[in-house]
């Protein structure tokens, strides 16, 4: 049996930092990060081509979750290429004195639940633009966007259908010379001998 030294010593480094990180969770001093926050992330030793060590995370659960929970949903970000539709290219961040803070994209095939112990240290925060391209980018890569889909769809049955019936009481309005829908009702009705104070 071939035995890596490197990868021992990795293992051996993740379960120190492992061992650090569960101590955290006896005092109660845990992030409460904000959707679009990105942190610092101790994602420890990963199987293949999970994604390990510690990297920058933004935050992709909701404010409840995050205040209530000591559980958020982050993905990583990496330098993987952003030609990618899993990947959402982020802008370079820089702090207040010009020297780079973070840049690479959003991975998507990272996505993961992770404690909020693992957070390390607030870097930035992601505008509402970089934002809206995540959330889209997520819509696909869990195909969360079939079921959009299919609502759009619903709803642009329901437009034609509604444009068909207002172009059924234009006519209506037209024959009857009714200038609206109310009047027009009054005048079916006493086409019909109706009174206009009996239900239709």
């Amino acid at each position: 049996m071939n035995i890596d030294l490197q990868e021992t010593q990795n293992i051996i480094d993740a379960t120190k930092e492992q061992i650090y990180l569960q101590g955290k969770t006896h005092t109660g001093n845990r992030a409460k990060p904000r959707r679009g926050q990105v942190f610092n992330c101790h994602f420890g030793v990963g199987v293949g081509s999970e994604f390990q060590k510690r990297r920058p995370c933004v935050i992709l659960s909701n404010e409840i979750n995050n205040i209530n929970s000591a559980v958020v949903i982050v993905a990583p970000i990496t330098h993987t290429q952003k030609s990618m539709p899993i990947c959402v290219q982020i802008a370079d961040k820089f702090d207040a004195n010009g020297t780079a803070i973070l840049d690479g994209c959003a991975n998507l095939a990272g996505l993961r639940a992770v404690s909020s112990y693992r957070l390390a240290g607030f870097i930035c925060e992601l505008d509402n633009n970089e934002m809206k391209q995540i959330d889209a980018a997520i819509a696909k890569h869990l195909d969360v966007i079939h079921h959009y889909n299919t609502l759009l769809k619903v709803i642009e049955d329901d437009k034609r259908h509604v444009s068909a019936l207002n172009s059924v009481l234009e006519e209506l309005r037209g024959i009857t010379g009714a200038p609206n829908n109310k009047e027009l009702v009054e005048a079916v009705r006493a086409l019909f001998g109706k009174n206009t104070n009996d239900d239709f």
